[in-house]
């Protein structure tokens, strides 16, 4: 003999199937981000391109999350997260429909977007909000909700201190009031991606000098090297990323 469900229960058990769980579990190990915060300025000048995420979290619960420059030094924080904070942010990014890879466009020319990234037990999603703003509503101010929470989780534990920094030259200078000496082991010219992109990864004993050449310099200094003066920025290489082709 067959039992007749009630027509309300056969509905609440249909949108329960359909509808699935909207949350989604945290990879346990891995060396990529498992959740990735990005902004990108529109109309930026041409070293954004190499900035840091504003939020980096890896599979063990430690966070980077980019902090001022010092010096033409791109700097960082930590901060670490207990699995349950980690639980909780997925809990976060399921309620922020962050679990389903979308773009919420806008009309702005050489707008600025931000970019949230989460890998789950299920794959790896992608959200971008174009000219993103803190009073936006729906899903779009959802996301940007999210990105800003996630920055203020966990207990800080001190500055991020890389063992392997990239120095990177980002334009020519014309103004020679503040040119220094070439703080590299080889001039630009023979630099990996030289003359379009130069980037070289500094790592070892040659980073503490580096750095110290970095936090003293400022975005007006010149470093000279064959005759050319040229702006430089240093950037700390997070744990994921190897070269400079990583950034």
């Amino acid at each position: 003999m067959r039992t007749r469900l009630p027509h309300a229960l056969w509905l609440v058990l249909l949108l329960a199937a359909c509808a699935g769980s909207p949350h989604e579990a945290p990879p346990r190990a891995g060396d990529d981000p498992i959740v990735l915060v990005e902004y990108h300025p529109g109309l930026a000048p041409a070293a954004a391109v190499w900035a840091l995420p504003q939020f980096a979290l890896l599979a063990d619960g430690t966070a980077l999350t980019a902090t001022d420059d010092r010096g033409i030094l791109l700097s960082a924080t930590r901060r670490t997260l207990t699995a349950d904070q980690v639980a909780d942010l997925y809990d976060r990014a399921g309620d922020a429909g962050l679990f389903r890879s979308r773009e919420y466009s806008s009309d702005v020319l050489d707008a600025s977007a931000l970019v949230v990234r989460i890998t789950s037990d299920r794959g790896r999603h992608e959200t971008v909000v174009v000219q993103p703003s803190a009073r936006d509503r729906g899903g779009r101010g959802r996301a940007v909700r999210f990105a800003d929470e996630a920055t203020q989780l966990g207990t800080p534990a001190g500055d991020y201190v890389p063992d392997r920094v990239a120095a990177i030259v980002v334009a020519g200078r014309d103004d020679n009031s503040d040119v220094r000496p070439w703080p590299l082991p080889v001039p630009a010219s023979e630099m990996p991606g030289y003359p379009s992109r130069p980037c070289l990864i500094v790592s070892g004993a040659g980073v503490a000098p580096l750095l110290a050449v970095a936090r003293n310099a400022t975005a007006e200094t010149a470093f000279s090297s064959a005759g050319q003066a040229l702006s430089l920025r240093v950037r700390p290489l997070l744990p994921y990323e190897h070269s400079c082709a990583d950034l």
